[in-house]
């Protein structure tokens, strides 16, 4: 009855609230006061802390209110969709899914809480990407069904308080299972945010009409630079399509992102001033990630790979990038805004699951002990996915390598990923465990001498580089100007 009561009062206090921040000038008046609150908190009263992390940390949440305003200023994200961000995404994940995890760890609790799952339903997809890491065509036919998606996100949200869900692929605009879609999941889960790797082509008036009346759905679309890369990698047209599905989320108020892989080619392109302006300032891109190509999936190959010295610059455009106020983040050099490596489903990390049911401690880590299809046919949860050995190793290499230190004994978290940056550390991990590989890639890839010895080399090489970076710049005053902080 009590917590009946204190949900209705909730109801009333969010619902007044929300008709406030309609108001363009009281929403830029409270988000003035709430930067400054969370400058407060994020950075100046952080315990056992790397001033310079915090203050990315800052600007990422800073980033996210900016662009909230700006995008409802110019109508780019309907009254009617914030609302329903702000009741799933701002309260069910950024507050009451944070406030889970603290009270799990005051009291002592070993047991992992993961943030989140990513979930790939199908391979199925209607490009052919060179270099895709999932090997994803047309002709695949490898999918999950639809009572096994819904029972793993019912879970997660059940065990570990997890509402924010990724979707990824192949493309999921076309899975299609028991007579049900990717639309149809999220508005049964509609406590759940879900975050929707696609590749935009087949977005068009009628699903972003269905996205807007949602309200916990945000399609992250794929481009490979301008025109001439995305259509080189992705097929000729795709851009276009691409920019058409931009102006109809537009037009709905639907926020959407970017995904980006940043190959030897095309870096120098993709961390530029001119892409943020393109499509941030100009398509209205809400936010964008950006993943450093990963040598696994189709056709794998290190010559593809940006190279150390350009890791370090796109590292130093990043952060300029977030500090002018783009959402814009490198998934692997901005690790310690994350306190490092995600994978292995630790607290506040996340697994991946296949359209096999494979299930993986990271998407770019192929290798796996358990299926969630056999792993339910026994009785089993995804509680016991968890206690994985591969899953518990690598959650122990997190802790001995950062996580379990204090913060200025922490390993070089511009370097945070165990597969990608410490292969050494995760091959004889492979190796101990006797993981069965997901794909014949990844099968080719274990067996391949060159393949680890080439990526332990570009380890320390990048090592060489970062680790002066890490130590002069992170464990030291911080990185944001005096007016900057001033704010």
């Amino acid at each position: 009855m009590m917590g009946t009561i204190k949900e209705r009062a909730w109801e009333g206090v969010l619902k007044t609230g929300l008709l406030v921040l309609d108001i363009d000038w009281i929403r830029g008046f409270l988000i003035r006061r709430m930067e400054r609150h969370l400058w407060r908190t994020v950075v100046e009263e952080a315990q056992d802390s790397l001033r310079t992390a915090q203050e990315l940390k800052f600007c990422f949440v800073r980033n996210l209110l900016w662009t909230t305003d700006n995008h409802l200023r110019k109508g780019w994200l309907s009254k009617e969709v914030f609302h329903k961000m702000v009741r799933v995404f701002a309260r069910g994940v950024l507050i009451e899914d944070i406030e889970y995890r603290e009270r799990q760890r005051l009291k002592g609790k070993d047991f992992p809480t993961p943030c989140f799952i990513v979930i790939s339903p199908t391979q199925l997809c209607n490009l052919r990407c060179p270099g895709c890491y999932a090997s994803s065509d047309a002709s695949s036919r490898l999918s999950l069904p639809y009572r096994v998606v819904s029972r793993v996100i019912d879970e997660k949200t059940k065990f570990w308080h997890s509402h924010f869900t990724v979707i990824s692929g192949g493309e999921p605009f076309m899975w299609k299972s028991e007579g049900k879609d990717i639309l149809d999941l999220a508005e049964e889960h509609n406590t759940n945010f879900f975050m929707v790797y696609t590749n935009g082509t087949l977005i068009d008036e009628r699903v972003a009409e269905r996205l807007a009346r949602l309200g916990n759905f945000t399609p992250v679309i794929s481009v490979e630079g301008f025109e001439e890369n995305t259509d080189k990698r992705r097929g000729r047209g795709t851009f276009k399509k691409v920019l058409k599905a931009f102006k109809i989320l537009r037009e709905f108020g639907v926020p959407f992102g970017i995904s980006v892989v940043a190959q030897r080619h095309n870096w120098d392109e993709v961390t530029s001033w001119d892409f943020l302006r393109f499509f941030f300032d100009q398509e209205g891109a809400f936010y964008g990630w950006l993943f450093q190509y990963m040598p696994i999936g189709r056709g794998y190959t290190l010559e593809t790979m940006v190279g150390p010295e350009e890791r370090l610059e796109m590292f130093r455009r990043n952060v300029e990038a977030i500090k002018a106020g783009y959402n814009y983040i490198d998934f692997w050099n901005q690790g310690p805004m994350t306190d490092g490596c995600l994978a292995g489903g630790r607290s506040g990390g996340y697994f991946y699951i296949d359209w096999k049911g494979d299930v993986m401690p990271c998407v770019f880590i192929p290798y796996r002990l358990d299926n969630i299809l056999e792993v339910y046919r026994k009785g089993g949860t995804l509680d016991d996915v968890l206690a994985s050995p591969l899953f518990e190793r690598i959650r122990q290499w997190q802790k001995d390598y950062a996580l379990g230190k204090p913060a200025r004994e922490r390993g070089n978290l511009i370097m945070p990923c165990p597969i990608r940056d410490h292969h050494e550390v995760m091959w004889q991990t492979l190796e101990e465990l006797q993981v069965q590989p997901t794909d014949e890639a990844a099968k080719e890839a274990l067996a391949d001498e060159a393949y680890h010895r080439g990526l332990i080399d570009y380890d320390r090489k990048l090592s060489q580089l970062l680790d002066p970076i890490w130590e002069e710049e992170f464990k030291g005053d911080g990185i944001l100007s005096g007016e900057l902080k001033s704010t």
